[in-house]
């Protein structure tokens, strides 16, 4: 069995709800034998254990505040709150996953393509060009290569697309224009460096839309190249 190193707060509050736990279970042990003993021996391990309870709640608050945040009074949220439900097993399950001690199979990811279960599959992210969101899949290796290949692929024949109309272009112009007369507002030596700035971004373009990517370019390329005259 391997731990987690002890660097962080929440790492440090976990270890100190298992003494906690160790020391109340001690603590009512030794309640239970005072009483066979004498009654002042007993009360004060009673109070022992309430000082030790007292203590827990206060750690597990700390713990709540730490992952669930607080209210609108200040105080811990509370998993009912947070969790629509079996609220107290989620809790306990998100908590266990940023601090519990783990064995070696616990490392273990299943490969979603192939099935295989190991250390070397990872968490692989795919990438799309917007509006298209982001993937994510455990993958072993050999199953991510494949799917970059088929993603080349596909890649290639998406790179096919319309030409951009007349009013595309036109918008391009007029944004590139917008830009323009908002940068003249500033002193000269800031409206080059920010058109630069802006000629510098290469943001990925939409196939067909780069007749109308290159006259927004063009635009600001033009009012640099002035600029630069004046100074």
């Amino acid at each position: 069995m391997t731990r987690r190193k002890l660097n962080g707060y929440l790492d440090h509050l976990r270890e100190n709800l298992e003494i906690l736990d160790e020391g109340i279970a001690n603590a009512r042990k030794m309640v239970k034998a005072g009483k066979n003993a004498d009654s002042r021996t007993a009360l004060q391990w009673t109070k022992t254990v309430r000082d030790l309870v007292e203590l827990r709640g206060t750690n597990l608050t700390n713990i709540k505040m730490h992952l669930l945040g607080r209210d609108e009074t200040g105080a811990a949220k509370e998993p009912p709150g947070i969790y629509g439900h079996n609220d107290q097993i989620e809790f306990e399950r998100y908590f266990k996953n940023q601090v519990s001690a783990w064995t070696q199979d616990d490392l273990k990811l299943q490969c979603e393509d192939c099935g295989i279960k190991s250390e070397a599959v990872s968490n692989r992210c795919f990438s799309h060009p917007y509006p298209k969101p982001d993937e994510y899949y455990d993958l072993c290796g050999k199953c991510f290569d494949k799917r970059v290949t088929k993603s080349n692929r596909e890649s290639k024949d998406w790179g096919v697309g319309e030409p951009a109309s007349k009013g595309e272009v036109r918008a391009m112009i007029r944004g590139a224009a917008q830009i323009i007369k908002i940068l003249r507002t500033l002193p000269i030596d800031q409206r080059i460096a920010k058109l630069e700035e802006l000629l510098a971004n290469k943001p990925e373009v939409a196939p067909g839309m780069e007749p109308a990517c290159d006259a927004y370019r063009g635009v600001l390329q033009k009012e640099l190249d002035n600029a630069k005259r004046l100074m």
